[in-house]
């Protein structure tokens, strides 16, 4: 019986010893730094892609749709529709165009909720947002472009991206 006990020990040691031993901090950089590139190239494919449909925007302005209630069927503008509403950093009032976004432009979606008030990750502050964005229903972030993150985020939409 005791032959038994002594392997379930062994057999654990590595793993204890593995989780219980601190990183050299060569080896937590070793990990980080593929990571912190990824996001990197992301954030930079999406700041060339802005870039390029940004500047054959016309006049910037883009009818909206108003009103936008739970239940309303939406379809979200071009991305040169978008682009038209961004600033020189991707941004309109603030709030970041995701290169996950793109692919769902130019489809419907129905809106799920009617975001006003956000919860900052950081501090834990409860914001209230100057104008309200929209969560879509089926739109999620893959992650994909911020180094395969698994959180499966809402995307925000703002009233001027959607069409009703």
């Amino acid at each position: 019986m005791n032959d038994n006990a002594d392997r379930l020990c062994t057999f654990m040691h590595p793993v204890m010893s593995e989780v219980s031993t601190p990183r050299s901090p060569l080896v937590r950089l070793s990990r980080l730094i593929p990571n912190k590139l990824f996001t990197l190239k992301g954030r930079m494919v999406n700041f060339y892609y802005h870039r390029l449909f940004t500047q054959d925007k016309a006049s910037g302005y883009v009818a909206h749709a108003d009103n936008l209630q739970v239940g309303d069927w939406v379809e979200v503008l071009t991305m040169a529709e978008i682009a038209g509403t961004l600033d020189g950093r991707g941004r309109y009032k603030g709030l970041y165009f995701m290169p996950e976004m793109a692919r769902y432009c130019g489809k419907k979606f129905k809106v799920v909720k009617k975001v006003q008030n956000i919860k900052l990750e950081t501090d834990g502050e409860l914001r209230k947002l100057k104008s309200p964005s929209y969560f879509l229903e089926g739109v999620y972030c893959d992650g994909v472009m911020q180094g395969g993150c698994d959180r499966c985020c809402f995307h925000f939409w703002k009233a001027e991206w959607l069409r009703k």
